[in-house]
């Protein structure tokens, strides 16, 4: 079986992927049945974040607008 992936997650919890990403990172504003829907899927699925995926995000830069300056 493959690796569950976010997609997977938020389909079977019935909510989008920036919910899982809420849920995942600890982020406020979600409901704790919310939070709970998210965690039984991640659990039922055994999805456990991709550890490249993170370090790759984590080394996106701030974007600039340069019309602004």
């Amino acid at each position: 079986m493959p690796n569950a992936t976010v997609f997977d997650v938020a389909d079977l919890a019935g909510v989008s992927i920036k919910t899982v990403s809420r849920v995942v990172n600890s982020e406020p504003h979600v409901r704790p049945a919310t939070k709970e829907r998210v965690d039984q899927a991640i659990a039922a699925l055994n999805y456990r974040p991709d550890a490249s995926a993170r370090w790759l995000a984590a080394q996106r830069t701030p974007r600039s607008n340069p019309a602004a300056g």
